[in-house]
């Protein structure tokens, strides 16, 4: 019998050990789920517009983009993917090019004036000593020699005070799934800032693209011509819903968050 009775109390111990184990690892599961739902509230908004918007015609792309983390140190993004609406064309000829080590070495001035295609700023924010520090930045945006046939446009991040940096990003021409169509892609190098402070990142951010006003020569029938770049080009169509696009971010942190949005439809 007290055999019998301690093989009943070994087996009463071993429940326990089980359901002690069981508790803890629902636990550790609730923790993980708990960082993983904290992690994934780096979030942006996005809004996007034509100008001129009509159909068809050659036009600039403006967007404006704000960004929000859950945590006290801001997260750098480090991969951007955009997609705009199906139909969307980006029709560069005649257009002059800048090399990205000209950039990088020089600066904006060094770059061909034709290959210049837009411009923009932002806010960056920072973390420092427990301080949210907020540094301005501007944007110059040139066509790159293409590569295998692709486009390439080279972004030049410019900031000077408190911290002075700046960053040549190169975003390659990438085709998007249905319903979208051009896109492009680039990653985003770790910025460094103040000796014992958080990387750079970005709090709010605003550019416009496009060379419809950027114009060439082209002999035609014997005579020079002036001829204007078409740059970036509205879809002949849009269906119901608007023109749809699409931003696809990835941070520093392993997170990632997509906003998808659709701009209305010209008025006829």
């Amino acid at each position: 019998m007290s055999g019998m009775g301690a093989a009943s109390g070994m087996r009463r111990a071993m429940g326990r050990h089980r359901v002690r184990i069981f508790v803890l690892a629902l636990l550790t599961g609730a923790c993980l789920i708990g960082a993983a739902v904290a992690w994934a509230t780096n979030t942006f908004s996005i809004t996007a517009y034509f100008t001129p918007d009509k159909l068809g015609a050659s036009t600039n792309i403006s967007a404006k983009a704000t960004f929000a983390y859950s945590t006290s140190v801001p997260v750098p993004i480090s991969n951007f993917v955009a997609y705009g609406p199906a139909g969307l064309a980006f029709d560069v000829k005649g257009t002059g090019t800048c090399n990205k080590a000209v950039l990088e070495n020089a600066g904006p001035s060094a770059c061909p004036a034709d290959s210049r295609i837009g411009f923009g700023g932002g806010m960056g924010v920072l973390e420092l000593a427990r301080e949210v520090i907020h540094e301005p930045f501007t944007l110059d945006f040139f066509l790159g020699p293409r590569e295998n046939g692709h486009l390439v446009i080279l972004i030049y991040v410019n900031a000077s005070t408190p911290v002075s940096y700046q960053v040549v990003l190169t975003a390659r021409e990438k085709q998007g799934p249905k319903p979208y169509g051009w896109g492009v892609t680039f990653e985003v190098p770790l910025i460094m800032t103040l000796p014992g402070a958080s990387y750079a990142a970005a709090e709010k951010t605003y550019f416009t693209i496009g060379d419809r006003n950027v114009g060439y020569y082209e002999r035609v029938h014997g005579r020079q011509k002036l001829v204007h770049v078409r740059g970036i080009v509205v879809p002949r169509t849009c269906h119901r819903g608007g023109f749809p696009y699409e931003v696809l971010i990835t941070f520093e942190d392993g997170t990632t968050t997509t906003y998808r949005g659709a701009y209305p439809c010209p008025r006829r």
